[in-house]
């Protein structure tokens, strides 16, 4: 590092009020080696769920390069590819950087005309205010993609009366919202691996106490995370100490270092094998007493489902080994502390939703819950409501008891009446396709590439919006969704280019902080909203503000702090409380216990209970719709197991398929096949191949993986090919070729949750061209 030279602020900046215990005293910019360096942190777009601290380096306007901030408690200096590659981003010739409309007949085709943001903005004010009036403004869905820090969507969406936002390709289809959901209903609150990621000195902090045993359930935390957890903590820990178990299909290199706790799961059986250890730990009397008495309800009951499997029948539908689930079970049971981290495995199956609740179950009889070391609540610390800071941002303001009533799958499903405002994937499907409970005339997708990343029978998808009056997207390059569908283009600024904050919301914030103009004409996805949002808002209380940085410093005042403090300190950290439930700092009447109707963790769930449809109140295995054993007959035309998408190194869903020096790193769709089944097939790794069931087909790439079962297979996600634009006959960019989606029902759990994206079956034949 060269000489630095103080620029600008001074860091700290938190009022008197701030409950901020931690926070960085350097500069946020300053002069180095010819350079000017601006701190900041990475959100979207391009995207992932983490929020890295970044380093910067602009010279005469033009970003140069990006560094990890090694003062940042978040990620301590490191960074992934994507990151290292931003320039490549920023600066690729294809970025959009214009808006641009086309004719609805014209869908499909390359037939845009760059138009200004005033133009964009009156088709858009026009057209969606014409399809409120004669359909009613619930007949606008919006949709955003995964990992955004674009919470104020959300507010776009209900100032106008709208109460359809983050559907039909957000978490609850298949990441995320099912684990959310069951904690928050069980425990009051969504709870965490504690890898004392909320202590600003991290592991050197006294309070702080190393898990003794971290079980990593279907994830790869190396390559994949959830909002706010970077997988290198895991690695972390296990230098100082930690003994790890993984339960994944894959041998990935963490289930390397687990030893006899790699547990290969089949791809859909996570519940039964949960179920075996809830059985063990309670059978064998391994639980803790002592907190179970006192701040537990339903254990009795529990007791009495368990007692109701077989632990044979269960090791069978896992196709994990008994004797390995028992002595997990065990070893997890005697850790003091243990944490458990996990991943969309558990949601993206029918029975996800039940599988949460059982897995959370073992955390609560084992006393692993909000203690140091743990699986801690995550609840505001910051003592801001928590819709302010992502998705529902002025649900309760801002929409009429009328409009609320037309969410999608608020009557169908009652988890999403329970505290979650997302409409039901599962009911926007139906609306989509036949119009029930009511048709969908308009749709506004920010940076979100359904057709290839996340659209289950995406050809079928495909027709049911083509049928649609009205369509905007936005996002940073022409997609095959854009492509195919958007009437409106809007272009969107990358992280380095736009301010705002993300993180551990709320209980972590880092802030985004733009280091060069935006580029063309493009605007973030946040400042699109507040200037659109000011003329089709049903009132003047949607978007009182005149620019992004006072409504940033709306959102931020109740931490007693504005944007610029954030920026001047880069990031900020709260004071965080373990135990909470013992302090009355879980409910919002001060008395101890949990945020639940009976203010203890509940086991047997009384909101289950109370609203029936099929939603069992204690915890249960449910076998996916779509397996051997459900479908035994089509099992034998059908005989094998498709799990898809692990994450890709370089790539982010279905972003950076064109920076070049990703690409190269990983430039074909893969299906990873174990040697013995190629061999039965008679094919050669290298080869390309057909997998196919009753639903669809695709084409992938073979490579051998001989650590999977001989009768499972795992194919890549979200495969497109920009550089096919023009090559072909639909002009798609091969975007229904080598997808996996092609091949997923459109099932969903009772509980409105989960799709059987991790467990189909399927047959496999080489192709032949």
């Amino acid at each position: 590092m060269g000489e630095m030279k103080e620029t600008v602020g001074t860091g700290g900046g938190t009022s008197s009020a701030a409950p901020a215990v931690g926070s960085d005293p350097r500069p946020w910019t300053w002069e180095e080696d010819g350079y000017t360096v601006i701190r900041g942190n990475a959100r979207t777009a391009p995207g992932c769920h983490n929020n890295c601290g970044v380093l910067m380096y602009v010279k005469d306007g033009k970003l140069e390069k990006v560094e990890g901030d090694p003062e940042n408690p978040y990620n301590q200096g490191r960074l992934c590819s994507r990151c290292l590659a931003m320039t490549d981003v920023v600066y690729h010739e294809d970025r959009l950087m214009h808006p641009m409309k086309r004719a609805r007949e014209d869908r499909g085709k390359e037939a845009f005309e760059q138009i200004s943001w005033d133009e964009a903005y009156e088709i858009i004010e026009r057209e969606f205010k014409r399809i409120s009036d004669e359909y009613g403004p619930w007949s606008i869905i919006f949709g955003q993609g995964t990992g955004r820090d674009i919470q104020q969507m959300s507010r776009l969406a209900f100032s106008m009366g709208c109460p359809n936002e983050g559907v039909p390709y957000f978490s609850g289809n298949s990441c995320y919202l099912p684990r959310i959901s069951s904690m928050a209903i069980l425990l009051g609150n969504a709870s965490v691996a504690d890898c004392s990621q909320f202590l600003p000195k991290r592991y050197d902090d006294p309070e702080y106490v190393v898990p003794a045993l971290i079980i990593i359930w279907g994830c790869n935390p190396l390559w994949a995370n959830p909002d706010g957890f970077f997988g290198h903590w895991i690695t972390d820990l296990m230098k100082r100490g930690s003994k790890i178990a993984v339960i994944d299909p894959q041998l990935t290199w963490l289930a390397a270092r687990a030893g006899k706790n790699w547990l290969r799961v089949r791809p859909g059986g996570d519940g039964a094998l949960a179920m075996a250890m809830l059985k063990t730990i309670l059978d064998e009397d391994l639980y803790d007493h002592d907190f179970c008495d006192k701040w537990v309800y339903g254990l009795d009951e529990v007791k009495q489902r368990c007692a109701e499997y077989d632990y044979d029948e269960l090791a069978e539908r896992s196709w994990v080994p008994l004797d390995q689930i028992k002595r997990l079970a065990r070893e997890y049971a005697a850790a003091k502390p243990a944490a458990i981290h996990w991943g969309v495995a558990l949601d993206q199956q029918t029975g996800g939703q039940q599988a949460a609740h059982t897995i959370t179950s073992l955390w609560t009889i084992t006393g692993n819950l909000d203690v140091p070391g743990g699986n801690v609540i995550g609840q505001s610390c910051w003592g801001i409501e928590a819709s302010n800071w992502t998705a529902g941002w002025g649900y309760h303001e801002l929409l009429t008891e009328e409009q609320k009533d037309h969410r999608l799958g608020v009557h169908e499903y009652p988890m999403y009446s329970a505290g979650f405002l997302n409409p039901a994937p599962g009911t926007c499907m139906k609306a989509l396709d036949h119009g029930d409970p009511y048709e969908v005339h308009a749709v506004y997708l920010a940076t979100s590439n359904f057709l290839a990343c996340m659209g289950n029978q995406t050809q079928k998808q495909l027709e049911w919006y083509k049928k649609l009056d009205f369509i905007v997207v936005a996002d940073l390059f022409m997609t095959p969704t854009m492509m195919a569908l958007a009437d409106v283009v809007l272009p969107v600024c990358t992280w380095a280019e736009r301010m705002g904050f993300g993180g551990m919301q709320p209980y972590y914030l880092g802030c985004i902080n733009p280091a060069i103009d935006p580029l063309g004409e493009t605007k973030s996805d946040n400042q699109m909203f507040l200037e659109l949002g000011k003329r089709i808002q049903q009132t003047e209380a949607g978007w009182p503000w005149d620019d992004l940085e006072e409504m940033n410093d709306d959102i931020l005042k109740d931490g007693g702090f504005t944007w610029k403090d954030l920026r001047d300190s880069s990031w900020k950290y709260p004071k965080f409380e373990y135990r909470k439930y013992e302090k009355g700092l879980l409910r919002p009447d001060g008395q101890v216990g949990f945020n639940t109707p009976t203010g203890r963790a509940e086991l047997y769930s009384t909101i289950f209970h109370q609203v029936g449809c099929g939603l069992d109140p204690l915890p249960s295995y449910v076998e996916p719709t779509m397996s051997p054993y459900s479908m035994p007959e089509e099992a034998k035309e059908y005989p094998l197991v498709l799990t898809t998408g692990a994450r890709v190194p370089g790539f982010f869903h279905s972003e950076h398929r064109q920076i070049k020096k990703l690409r190269r790193l990983h430039p074909d769709p893969l299906v990873y096949i174990h040697p013995q089944t190629a061999a039965a097939y008679g094919i050669e790794e290298g080869e390309w191949i057909w997998i196919e069931n009753m639903h669809g087909k695709c084409k992938y790439k073979t490579s051998f993986n001989a650590t999977y079962d001989p009768r499972v297979l795992q194919a890549e996600h979200a495969w497109w090919f920009p550089e096919r634009k023009g090559e072909e006959e639909d002009g798609l960019f091969g975007v229904f070729e080598s997808n996996c989606n092609n091949l997923v029902p459109f099932d969903t759990g009772v509980s409105g949750f989960g799709a059987n994206y991790k467990c189909m079956i399927c047959k496999i034949y080489k192709d032949e061209d």
